[in-house]
């Protein structure tokens, strides 16, 4: 509904959509001021290994990480068929990880695509902000996100201060209400 008014089609729900986040988040806009992270004294850690070749080992155990049935995404796949089906997908999920790292990204913009849905808050919802949107991103994307995090997080307790005490694996925000205390 927008000022009362039903609305039926496609594009008019979808300006509606838009314009209520649009409100909602605002624009982006030009930052006025930057920051040189060389003048607060931070180092700079070497990272060229994270653009190493994907292994097909590592790239099976990261599949083996990934929940069974959940969330299939625009593909329809879900992480039990990269398991079921790995001997026949194998050698292309590999040739796709070797294009991502040697940068030949022709046809993967249909991989950056996700399918946004609107879930009812509770029933008889009928305004923009009755819903939560939710998207569904396709299970390759997630994979490789993931093999990329599982790089980085090696890495991750010499890069952050010991004082960021969240976000990091073994290091829990509860410390900090600790030390307080």
């Amino acid at each position: 509904m927008s000022n009362g008014a039903v609305l039926s089609s496609h594009d008019d729900k979808a300006n509606l959509i838009d314009d209520f986040y649009g409100r909602l988040l605002g624009l982006c806009s030009d930052r006025e001021h930057t920051i040189s992270l060389e003048n607060l004294g931070i180092p700079n850690f070497d990272l060229s290994a994270l653009d190493a070749p994907f292994s097909e080992k590592e790239v099976w155990d990261t599949i083996c990480l990934i929940p069974l049935d959940k969330a299939p995404g625009p593909d329809g796949f879900t992480g039990r068929f990269y398991k079921v089906c790995w001997d026949i997908i194998k050698a292309d999920v590999m040739a796709a990880f070797s294009a991502v790292g040697c940068r030949r990204f022709i046809n993967f913009h249909v991989l950056n695509t996700a399918y946004i849905t609107l879930i009812p808050k509770f029933e008889g919802s009928d305004q923009v902000k009755d819903f939560r949107p939710i998207s569904l991103v396709h299970n390759f994307a997630k994979l490789l996100t993931k093999l990329l995090a599982n790089r980085l997080a090696g890495r991750l307790h010499s890069m952050v201060s010991p004082n960021q005490s969240a976000f990091i694996k073994g290091r829990f925000i509860q410390d900090n209400f600790m030390l307080v205390q």
